[in-house]
């Protein structure tokens, strides 16, 4: 799947919470607890309802002050990385 086209969500099999702004989110499989930094925290609220990498890249460039090239790269290494650790999933189309 295109990562243009992914949509990506909260695992459902995960359990988290924003104490102070920050995200704190232990995954199911392995029992981890996952601190996330303020982007992926921003991130991760909005993939409750999903979200694409073009939408994720968006609210960092209104979140923070930096450019669109670089939110659409930081987007879609965040949006991975949290794929990789199980805090997201990808909706299959």
């Amino acid at each position: 799947m295109f990562a243009a086209m992914r949509r990506y969500r909260r695992n459902p099999q995960t359990a988290g919470r924003v104490i102070d702004g920050q995200a704190f989110v232990v995954t199911a499989d392995d029992n981890k607890l996952h601190t996330l930094n303020d982007a992926a925290t921003h991130l991760w609220k909005l993939s409750a309802d999903g979200l694409s990498a073009d939408t994720a890249a968006g609210a960092l460039c209104a979140e923070y002050e930096v450019d669109e090239a670089t939110a659409r790269l930081d987007a879609e290494r965040c949006l991975e990385d949290l794929v990789a650790r199980q805090i997201l999933v990808v909706d299959q189309a």
